[in-house]
Order: C-alpha cells, then structure tokens, then sequence
C-alpha cells in the first residue's frame, strides 16, 4: 500500500509487512520506521492513509497513531482501544477517515474534526466487518463501504453507503452475477453515484462501476488472476486497474472507466495516482523487481524507484529513532535472507510461482481480525514471513513458498487479507475459498 501527501507525492509512505519505508523527496529515498515506533507488532499490517499537509495515519488493532515525521508517534485519543480496519481521507484532503471493526462491538465510522479531534458517526452496524471505506469529492457526505458477515456465513458481498457522512449506514444489496468479497476501490469526483469496486473469487477477480450509487453493478473487467490495484486520475477521466499475474499486468481506461485496454505488462501489488503520476507496487526480490516504480506515460512503461536496500532506519534524535535503530540489523539480515531464498528457487518455480502465480484466499475477516487482535506479539522474520501455507504435493509446496516470498513480503498484507495456499484438506466452506486483496 502507498499512500501519498498531496499532488505532488513528495511524502510518501510505502507500508511493508515489516513496517512504513517513508520518503520525503518524492521516492528518491526511503527511511524504515519499525512496526513498534508505530504501536503494532505480530500478524497485523496495517491501513494508512495521509493528509495533504503531511500526516501519516496508522491503524493498529488497538487504536490509531498519527505522525508527520516518522519519529514522533502519537495516539489519537478517540480512538483507542478500536480494531482500525481502513482509512482514507475527506474531499478536503486534510481529515481523517476511519471505518473500526472492533471484535463483539459495533462497526463504526469515525471523522475527525477541523479541531482533529475525532467523531464517532451514528451508532454503526452490528453482525458485520468492514473491510473498505471510499468517501466522495463531488458530495463530501457520501461514502461507500464494503464488509462481510461477522457469522461467515451467506454470501460474501456486501456493500454499504452514506448519505450523512457515516451516520447512517444503509446496505443497497446489488443483485450481482457472482458471489465474493467486495473491496469499495474509486468514486468518480465528478459524479458521486459512479463507484468502482473490486470483487476477488473463486475463479478470477471483476472490476464492478455503478452508475446509480451501488443498486447495480455492471462489470467492466475481468482478469483470471488477483487484481490487487486499482488507481484513478484525480479528474476520473483515467481508471487503472492491476493484476497480480504480469500478463494481465496494467489495464487503463480513457472513458472514465467504461472501457479498458491492456498497456502494461508487470505484477501489480497496488496502484496509486499522485498528479500526472502513477506508482505501481511490486514484488522487490525477482530479478529486475522492485517495491516501489513510476509511470510517467499511463501504464505502458514503469520505471523502478527502490527495492528494500533502502538507506536505514528513521532518523531522530529520540523515540523512534532509538526503537528502529536497535531493530534494523535483524531487519536487513532477514531481508537478504529472503531475497536469496527467493532468487534460489525463482528459476525453478517461474512457470507458476513468483510474479506469475496465483493462489488461495486467506481466512474470512471476522474470525481473522478477532485473531489479530487477540494474538500476542511474537518474534519473526522480518517481510511477514511467518505466515505459511501448505500444498498438496512437494512441487505444489514449493511453489507455494516461493509464491509466499513475491506476493506477500510487499504490499497490504493484514492477516485477513494475506494471499498463502491452502491445503486440499482446508475445511472451509466454499465461499470462503475464493482470492482475497493482498
């Protein structure tokens, strides 16, 4: 996940599973802030989002921090205590946008204030978890969210919206041609009514518009494999869409999303638009990959910014700085570990593993969430390696592993969003088989 500061990305914080690589010269360089200067450790990885005048937004399983620095870390006191599940930011650009999923609470909607302190909107829903949050530019009070039932039973799509900014959430129950999780992507800023979202399943992933506000969708592409990206230029002329699998790579739209055509081939992880810009993150190990690359000509061609030799740890003086510093020899030594582990069966595995493979879905988000925040921290590997899948033979296994390496030691990989591969004895009912975001 990236998250930018303004038109012109000059801050930029690019989320790993090992913490926030933050820059303040638009990608020319990168500084590590560790997972406990930012109040999180364990299984969770974290949403964020940031503000036009350069704050960074953290949500954790026990609260929210923000920091505009790296180095001094606070707690937003509105929030404590609360499972954050997304953020995103207001039509201004310069407020906070929080959707919780606390475990045995109410989901809510939070807004934070000209005064940044922050409001908890209505009295949420009860027997559901949100997943994604999207508020509008053209109507400020209108936001859309996804979720799924906190039973995991039914059906896994379900969308929401609000007309008072959260304080009433109403569910439109679209009739749509298949059944998977739903993840709100893109509001067009001059129409508030067309809304992008994403839907991962079984068999491939759809990019779904509505034209009337979600009481119907209609799908605009299809792509066999995951599509983790999604970006929109901020006049809504352009829509980009990313899949996971390099040959279905970049899709662009110049008809505000309408109609796509495929323009670049590259594993996708996300896609971010900052002005005339757009950031595509990827996989950092194979060779040529990168974390982090730029577009300059609308998706035909990127161009690598930064893998994860980044230059250290958070500079200060105090307080992060310290915690980070006494961190980051572990942290560099697991990353080299995984990048040769990785280049070590590349070669061997290509032809379904890597940038090209794809896999099974994660636990349900209800059951997954309540883990996280029950789960003790616990030492690991540095990229979020100590989440592991099974396969059903040793060839599948092996292309599992290193599948696990690419997909998910960059990108959004909270523990009810991680991409691993299941084992063929996995219990789970069949709706919660299907892909998942990473």
């Amino acid at each position: 996940m990236l998250a930018t500061a303004g038109d012109d990305a000059k801050t930029m914080a690019l989320r790993t599973t090992f913490g926030l690589l933050l820059s303040r010269d638009g990608g020319q360089s990168f500084r590590w802030v560790c997972e406990k200067a930012l109040g999180f450790d364990g299984a969770w990885d974290p949403p964020i989002a940031a503000t036009k005048d350069g704050r960074i937004f953290v949500g954790t399983v026990t609260g929210l921090r923000v920091t505009s620095d790296g180095c001094d870390v606070r707690d937003v006191s509105g929030l404590a205590g609360e499972l954050v599940a997304d953020l995103t930011v207001d039509a201004t650009g310069l407020r906070g946008v929080a959707i919780t999923s606390t475990p045995s609470k109410p989901a809510f909607v939070y807004r934070e204030r000209v005064d940044m302190t922050w409001d908890r909107m209505g009295k949420g829903i009860s027997h559901f978890t949100f997943d994604t949050i999207e508020v509008s530019t053209k109507r400020p009070m209108r936001l859309y969210l996804t979720a799924v039932a906190e039973d995991g039973g039914g059906k896994a799509a379900h969308f929401f919206r609000s007309d008072d900014g959260g304080a009433t959430i109403v569910e439109t129950t679209p009739t749509l041609e298949k059944d998977g999780r739903l993840f709100v992507s893109g509001i067009d800023p001059k129409n508030e009514s067309r809304v992008f979202v994403r839907q991962l399943h079984q068999t491939g992933s759809e990019l779904l518009l509505s034209t009337d506000g979600g009481a119907h969708f209609k799908t605009v592409l299809h792509m066999n494999g995951s599509m983790p990206g999604f970006a929109m230029s901020p006049d809504g002329a352009r829509v980009y869409a990313g899949g996971s699998n390099p040959k279905e790579g970049i899709f662009r739209s110049d008809d505000r999303g309408e109609h796509f055509e495929h323009v670049g081939t590259t594993s996708v992880k996300c896609l971010h638009v900052a002005g005339e810009k757009l950031f595509a993150c990827s996989d950092p190990f194979p060779p040529k990959g990168y974390a982090l690359a730029v577009s300059t000509d609308h998706g035909a061609t990127v161009t690598p910014m930064t893998t994860f030799e980044i230059a250290g740890p958070i500079v200060c003086d105090a307080g992060a700085g310290v915690a980070c510093n006494a961190a980051w020899p572990e942290v560099r030594a697991a990353i080299k570990a995984t990048a040769d582990e990785v280049s070590g069966v590349a070669g061997v595995n290509a032809g379904n593993a890597g940038s090209n493979g794809e896999v099974d879905a994660s636990p349900s988000p209800a059951s997954s969430l309540a883990a996280a925040a029950a789960e003790p921290a616990k030492p690991r590997r540095a990229c979020g390696c100590d989440v592991v899948g099974g396969g059903g033979s040793a060839a599948s296994r092996g292309a599992s592993g290193s599948l696990f390496f690419l997909a998910v030691v960059f990108g959004s990989v909270r523990r009810r969003r991680t991409w691993i591969r299941r084992s063929p004895t996995d219990a789970r009912e069949p709706q919660e088989a299907g892909l998942v975001e990473p």
